[in-house]
């Protein structure tokens, strides 16, 4: 586990300054390679740049070092997800799936679940519901509040029209430049 006196300094750096924040965590990780925190946060880092291949290989290394690391593998399901691979995925939060029913992330899961079926409407009430309940990290809000913006202000698709010939509103979301704009 890397020292906090270590990480610290690094982690004042991730607001004001990703490359120099990537340049630490690529020390702390030499130092420190069984600490899934550091790929995490690297990868984090990375999706906030916006170099999605990138962060996807820091956060699948996290998951591999620490298969339980909770929101390491939600955000890895997310990037996977934002990518347009809704079925790899649902593979990596599957066992998210086994959180409590009340759990943030779970109740996170479960909303994106019923946004790839088309269910918009429980979709947004299961992500405000995880919204009530994450206390413990405020960005993972703001980017499911974005998502349910998204999905409030483009997602309205007609009951009368054939389901048949209306693109999935869930596919239209995820092409969206500006979700992919959003911090992972």
């Amino acid at each position: 586990m890397t020292p906090d006196d270590l990480l610290n300094p690094v982690l004042g750096l991730v607001e004001r300054d990703g490359d120099a924040a990537l340049a630490g965590l690529d020390d702390l990780i030499r130092l420190y390679p069984d600490d899934a925190r550091l790929p995490f946060l690297q990868g984090s880092v990375l999706a906030g740049l916006e170099r999605y291949a990138e962060a996807r290989t820091a956060m699948q290394k996290a998951v591999d070092i620490e298969p339980g690391f909770a929101i390491a593998r939600f955000q890895l399901a997310f990037l996977v997800l934002t990518s347009g691979d809704a079925a790899g995925a649902r593979a990596i939060w599957t066992p998210l799936l086994d959180l409590p029913a009340e759990h943030p992330l779970k109740l996170f899961v479960d909303g994106l679940e019923a946004m790839l079926t088309d269910r918009f409407g429980d979709a947004i009430s299961l992500i405000e519901a995880g919204i009530e309940r994450n206390r413990d990290l405020p960005p993972l809000n703001r980017n499911m509040a974005i998502l349910i913006q998204e999905m409030r202000d483009r997602l309205g698709v007609p009951q009368d029209e054939d389901a048949n010939d209306v693109e999935s509103g869930a596919h239209f979301l995820l092409k969206q430049s500006s979700f992919k704009g959003t911090r992972h």
